[in-house]
């Protein structure tokens, strides 16, 4: 044995009698992924993920940092965690890590820290593309369930290649998808949740509807089929998908409830975030967020896809009115949607959207005041709302002017 060898070998003996146990891996695995298990998997995304499974102080899988990939990975991980699965994961090195690694014993000798750590160097190592390429495989579109993926890349408007991962967590009656998303940058946040078809058709291989590769290599439902399916468009692509899952059809009605649904819910998922960002400021010692916490808790992306959402809503009910469809829709959202597009602004119609969506806000006022989809949408076009995570409440929301003392960019 080598001089070096030796110091090495005296210096990991050191420190494992410092610890007190052996090496150990992550968590001592039972058993190996099986078709029951991934049928216990898609149950518990439906079931059991919620969307503040990362940020909920409550949560036992508290603090973990996402991006779209990350969560993703990070779901897969905690249920083999609770179930004792063995689990293989490539980063983008095509290196294999499992939860037999011992890289993270000596971090600390708890499971679920060693778990968070796991998960933080799959992020760290990983992302939309080898997820794809190496992780997962495409399956047939009359197959998909809870649990599985959907990845797609595609050129922004800002002509940057682009990336996005959803988590599909539940199919619904119509055929449209409930989805669970992260975004840009990694950070402790709530899954954004949305209702409907993902946004951005994938364009070729290896992207689209996908499912995790196990060791037992079994491959379940295994298709290329969407790949020519693909180049039908977006609309037929997506309807096809949609009629090969419904097994109850669509109305004008359920679609604009889905789109109400889905603002609301973007609105929520701000308000954890804004609220986290204040949680944060205050235990701060400096007065402004650094370079790095402001990407992590800013929100112009998010406010923007809000914004856009609504713009859709509005256009979408024009055209409706201009269809002669009204009757399709009953008669308080018609109320609700007149008030959101500027034509009845009576307390009738400003109660109907008030109900549809109301999102509570506690001012620094302590005032309470509710802000619904209308309000936020009017603020937003005022230029009153802030993306700034250094801002107070009141600004974030657009109760006051922004102070602009502590821009970072």
């Amino acid at each position: 044995m080598s001089i070096k060898k030796s110091i090495y070998s005296l210096f990991l003996i050191g420190v494992m009698g410092l610890s007190g146990n052996a090496i150990s891996a992550v968590y001592e695995s039972n058993y190996d992924f099986s078709p029951e298990h991934e049928i216990l998997y898609s149950k518990w995304v439906q079931e059991k993920v919620s969307h503040d499974i990362f940020s909920n102080p409550n949560s036992p899988y508290y603090g973990i940092k996402t991006d779209c990939a990350d969560a993703a990975f990070a779901l897969r991980a905690i249920f083999a965690y609770e179930q004792k699965l063995s689990i293989e994961f490539k980063d983008n090195d095509g290196q294999i890590i499992s939860e037999k690694t011992k890289r993270f014993d000596l971090v600390t000798n708890d499971e679920l820290k060693k778990l968070k750590s796991f998960i933080a160097y799959i992020g760290e190592n990983s992302g939309s593309e080898v997820l794809a390429r190496e992780n997962t495989y495409p399956i047939a579109l009359k197959s998909i369930r809870p649990g599985d993926l959907y990845i797609t890349r595609w050129i922004n408007s800002k002509g940057e290649d682009t990336r996005h991962v959803y988590i599909i967590k539940e199919v619904l009656p119509t055929g449209d998808f409930v989805l669970f998303s992260s975004t840009q940058p990694r950070a402790i946040r709530p899954l954004l949740s949305r209702k409907g078809m993902p946004l951005h058709l994938f364009k070729e291989r290896p992207f689209g509807f996908r499912r995790f590769i196990e060791k037992s290599n079994s491959r379940e439902n295994e298709s290329l089929e969407q790949y020519q399916l693909v180049k039908l468009g977006e609309s037929r692509f997506f309807g096809m998908v949609k009629d090969g899952l419904k097994i109850k059809e669509d109305t004008l009605q359920l679609n604009i409830e889905r789109r109400i649904e889905n603002i609301c819910l973007a609105l929520k998922t701000r308000k954890d975030v804004v609220d986290l960002a204040l949680q944060e400021k205050g235990v701060l010692t400096k007065k402004c967020f650094t370079n790095m916490q402001y990407e992590e808790y800013s929100t112009p992306s998010r406010d923007n896809n809000i914004i856009q959402d609504i713009e859709r809503l509005r256009n979408g009910f024009k055209s409706i009115i201009r269809s002669n469809q009204l009757n399709e829709l009953n008669a308080e959202t018609i109320l609700s949607l007149e008030n959101l597009i500027g034509e009845n602004n009576s307390t009738e119609a400003f109660n109907s959207m008030a109900q549809l969506c109301s999102i509570p806000i506690e001012l620094t006022s302590k005032k309470p005041i509710k802000v619904n989809i209308r309000s936020f949408y009017d603020r937003f076009k005022a230029g009153l709302i802030s993306s700034n995570p250094n801002e107070s409440i009141d600004a974030r929301w657009g109760f006051e002017k922004e102070s602009k003392q502590c821009l970072v960019k």
